[in-house]
C-alpha cells in the first residue's frame, strides 16, 4: 500500500541531492570567476605600482635634464640634457641602473657616435628646424625578466606623439614658438610584466607606457654682447684690419650700479660657411674679450665669469672660427694686466640668437614712432598747412639762411621751410620739422626740442662739415666739460626723438654732432620706416635690400650712417639706471620705457637700410667719438668703426650684419652694462608640462 508522507519525503531527498551538486557546481564556477578577478585586480595593481616608480623616475629624470639642457650660452644642448636624464635614472632607481648602455640617434633617425662623456657632443647646441641637431636616446633592459625601454628625446614636438592628450589645442602654439621644440626634454618609460594569476585570461604581457616632458624657455637675463653680428652665413663677421696692423678691440667686463656684473661678449650668427675665418684679429691681442669684474671687489675678476665669444659656426663644429688662437680668444683676466698669465678660451659654440630679443624689447615702440611720424608729419604737414596745423612757419632765403624766428617756448612747433637748411638762430621750440635737408654752416642748435623731423632728400639728411654743427636737447643735460651727460635723468620727459625720413647722416672735417638723451630713426625713404612686421614668429636675417616701396622691387633703403671726422657726442635716453631686476629679468614697472615712441629707453639710433654701393654704414670721429646706448643697424654689412684713434665706447652697444675697424691703427674698447643694453637670452626652466 502506498503511503502518501513517505513518499513527499522521497521526492524531497531525490531534490536536495539534485539542488546540492547545482549549488557545488554555481560555487565552482563563481570562485574561478573571483580568483580570476583577484587575480586580474592584483596584476592590474602591480601594474599601477610600476607606473608610479616610473612616472616617478620619469619626472625627476625629466627634471633633471632640464638643467642639463640650461647651460650657460642660452642655448639648449639636447645631448647634455639627455646625458643628465639618464644619469639621474642610473643612479636614483635599481631597475634603470644599467641604463647608460643605450643607442644615439639624431632627429632624422641617423644613428650616432654619442658619448656622455664627450665634450663636444656635450656642447653642441639645438638649432631650431634642424632636425639633425636634436637627440634621441633608446635604452631596452629587463626588470624582472620582462623588457624595459627608456626613450628620452630633446629636442621635441608634442605635436604628433601617441599620447591622446596632444590633439589639445594649447599643443599646436607649443609647436608653433620659435623654439620649435629645442626648449623640450622627454622621457618616455615601458614596462612589460608578465601576469600571474591573470594569465587565465590571458598570457600576454602587461604593458605601461608613461611619458613626462619639461620645457625651458629662452628669456632676457644673459650678457650683454657689445657686439652683436647677424649675418647667418659667410665671414668675415668681424675684422680689425690689415694683417700685422696695430687694430683692436677689446671688451671688458662691467658692473651695474646694483651690483650685477657680466663679461665681455661678442656674438656672431653666422655658420661660418663658404669663408676662411669668421673672427679676423689680424695680429695678436687683435679681439679679446675679458672677464667680470668681482661684484664684491671690482678690481679683480670673477674666476666664474671669463670673456665670451661665441658663434654659431664654433656650434655647428667649424673649425674656421678664427685665424690664428693668438689673435682671437676669451680671457679669465679683468684686462690687459693680467692677461698674460690668464687661461685663454678659444670662441664657443652657441645657438642662433638673432634680433629676436632687440625686436621684443623695442620694434613696438619703433613702429609706432615711425607710423605717428609719417601720418602725423611727414604724410600730412607741408609749408601750405603747416600754420593752420599749429606750427610757426619760417622761410629762408637762397642761401639756406633763415635770419630771425619768432619768439619761441618749449611748447611752440616751428616748421623751417626751406630746402636746405644752412644757418638759423637757436631754436627754443620744443618741436622742430625741417621741410628738406640740414647742412649747418655754423652752430644750428635745438637745446629745448623733443621732438624733430628732417624730410632730407633722397641723397642726404644731415651734412656735417668743418665749421658746421647739429646740437640736440642740450638744455641741462649738458656737463661742465660740455659733454652730453651719461646719468640717468630726472624725469621721463626729458629727452628726444628725431625722425630722418629720406637721406643720410654725413659727417666729415671738424662738424660737430651733439644730441643728448636722444633717439634717431631713420626712416630710409620708406613709410613705414623699413620695419619688420611686429610679432613675425621668426627673426628675419639681415637683407641686402630690406625695404620694399608701394611699387617696384626691394631697395636698399636712404638711412645710412657716414661719420669720418669731428666729434660724435651721443647719448640715449637714459631716464633710469636700473631697468632690470638683479636676476636679469625686466622691472615690469620700467619695462613700458622700452616702447615709448617719444624716445626709447637707452634706444640711440635705428635704421634698417642696407648698404648701397654709394655710401656705408660708418662711425669714426678722429678719436673725438662719444656714444651711449643701442645702435641698431641690422643689415649694415658691415659696420665700419673707423677714425685712425682710440675710441673708448662705454656703454655702446654695437646690432649690425657684420662690423669691421677702418684702418690699421683703430682701436676699440667697448664696456656695456647690463642694464642699459639688450642682452643675450638666458634659459630658464618651466618645469613639467605634460
Amino acid at each position: 500500500m502506498h503511503h502518501p508522507v513517505k513518499a513527499a519525503r522521497a521526492r524531497l531527498r531525490r531534490r536536495v541531492r539534485g539542488e546540492r551538486g547545482a549549488v557545488a557546481l554555481l560555487m565552482a564556477l563563481c570562485l574561478t570567476v573571483l580568483l580570476v578577478a583577484s587575480a586580474m585586480v592584483l596584476d592590474f595593481g602591480l601594474v599601477k605600482v610600476d607606473r608610479q616608480v616610473n612616472k616617478s623616475a620619469a619626472d625627476s629624470a625629466t627634471s633633471a635634464g632640464l638643467y642639463g639642457l640650461m647651460s650657460n650660452d642660452g642655448t639648449p644642448h639636447p645631448y647634455a640634457g639627455i646625458c643628465a636624464a639618464i644619469s639621474y635614472l642610473q643612479k636614483n632607481a635599481d631597475r634603470f641602473s644599467a641604463a647608460n648602455a643605450g643607442s644615439w640617434t639624431d632627429g632624422n633617425g641617423a644613428s650616432q657616435a654619442a658619448s656622455c662623456t664627450s665634450a663636444s657632443w656635450m656642447n653642441r647646441a639645438c638649432t631650431p628646424g634642424n632636425l639633425a641637431s636634436w637627440a634621441r636616446y633608446s635604452w631596452t633592459g629587463t626588470y624582472q625578466g620582462r623588457p624595459l625601454r627608456v626613450d628620452i628625446a630633446s629636442g621635441y614636438q608634442l605635436a604628433g606623439s601617441a599620447f591622446s592628450e596632444e590633439t589639445l589645442p594649447a599643443v599646436q602654439a607649443d609647436n608653433a614658438d620659435t623654439a620649435q621644440g629645442c626648449d623640450q626634454l622627454a622621457v618616455t618609460i615601458t614596462q612589460n610584466r608578465k601576469p600571474g594569476l591573470g594569465s587565465l585570461a590571458s598570457a600576454a604581457d602587461l604593458v605601461s607606457k608613461l611619458r613626462t616632458v619639461g620645457r625651458v624657455y629662452a628669456g632676457p637675463g644673459g650678457d650683454a654682447p657689445a657686439m652683436l653680428l647677424l649675418k647667418r652665413t659667410g665671414c668675415p663677421a668681424l675684422s680689425t684690419g690689415a694683417a700685422g696692423g696695430q687694430s683692436y678691440i677689446r671688451v671688458y667686463g662691467a658692473r651695474s650700479s646694483n651690483g650685477r656684473t657680466q663679461a665681455g661678449s661678442i656674438h656672431s650668427d653666422s655658420d661660418g660657411q663658404g669663408c676662411p675665418t669668421l673672427f679676423e684679429g689680424k695680429a695678436s691681442d687683435g679681439i679679446v674679450a675679458f672677464a667680470a669684474p668681482n661684484s664684491t671687489n671690482p678690481t679683480v675678476a670673477d674666476a666664474t665669469k671669463p670673456g665670451q665669444i661665441t658663434s654659431v659656426a664654433g656650434s655647428a663644429g667649424m673649425t674656421n672660427v678664427t685665424d690664428l688662437a693668438s689673435n682671437v680668444y676669451s680671457s679669465a683676466a679683468l684686462n690687459e694686466t693680467g692677461a698674460g698669465s690668464a687661461a685663454r678660451t678659444a670662441p664657443a659654440g652657441r645657438g642662433l640668437v638673432t634680433r629676436q630679443l632687440v625686436d621684443n624689447r623695442y620694434l613696438a615702440g619703433v613702429t609706432s614712432a615711425v607710423t605717428g611720424a609719417q601720418s602725423g608729419v611727414f604724410g600730412s604737414v607741408t609749408s601750405a598747412n603747416a600754420v593752420s596745423n599749429g606750427y610757426k612757419l619760417v622761410t629762408c632765403s637762397g642761401a639756406g639762411v633763415v635770419s630771425a624766428l619768432p619768439a619761441l617756448t618749449v611748447t611752440d612747433k616751428l616748421f623751417v621751410s626751406c630746402s636746405n637748411t644752412k644757418s638759423i638762430p637757436r631754436i627754443d621750440a620744443g618741436t622742430v620739422v625741417f621741410s628738406g635737408t640740414v647742412t649747418p654752416s655754423a652752430d644750428i642748435s635745438m637745446p629745448q626740442a623733443h621732438h624733430i623731423y628732417i624730410f632730407g632728400s633722397s641723397s642726404n639728411a644731415i651734412t656735417l662739415s668743418t665749421g658746421g654743427a647739429l646740437r640736440v636737447h642740450t638744455d641741462g643735460n649738458l656737463t661742465s666739460a660740455s659733454a652730453c651727460s651719461t646719468a640717468g635723468t630726472t624725469s621721463a620727459t626729458n629727452k628726444a626723438i628725431l625722425f630722418i625720413k629720406d637721406g643720410d647722416i654725413k659727417q666729415s672735417g671738424s662738424g660737430v654732432l651733439q644730441m643728448c638723451n636722444t633717439t634717431v630713426i631713420m626712416m630710409g625713404g620708406q613709410a613705414n620706416g623699413c620695419l619688420p612686421t611686429v610679432g613675425y614668429a621668426t627673426a628675419p636675417a639681415p637683407m641686402a635690400k630690406p625695404c620694399t616701396p608701394s611699387t617696384g622691387l626691394p631697395v636698399t633703403g636712404s638711412g645710412q650712417l657716414s661719420m669720418n671726422g669731428g666729434l660724435v657726442d651721443w647719448t640715449a635716453p637714459n631716464h633710469y639706471d636700473l631697468m632690470t631686476l638683479p636676476n636679469g629679468e625686466p622691472d615690469p614697472a620700467l619695462a613700458p620705457a622700452w616702447s615709448d615712441p617719444n624716445g626709447p629707453e637707452d634706444l640711440a639710433f635705428w635704421s634698417e637700410s642696407g648698404v648701397s654701393s654709394s655710401a656705408t654704414f660708418n662711425i669714426g670721429g678722429n678719436g673725438a667719438l662719444r656714444t651711449v646706448g643701442v645702435f641698431m643697424v641690422p643689415n649694415a654689412q658691415p659696420f665700419i668703426i673707423g677714425g685712425g684713434g682710440h675710441q673708448d665706447l662705454t656703454n655702446a652697444q654695437y646690432i649690425a650684419s657684420s662690423v669691421e675697424l677702418n684702418g690699421n691703427t683703430t682701436s676699440v674698447s667697448m664696456r656695456v652694462d647690463p642694464n642699459a643694453a639688450v642682452t643675450l637670452p638666458k634659459l630658464k626652466l618651466v618645469g613639467l608640462v605634460r
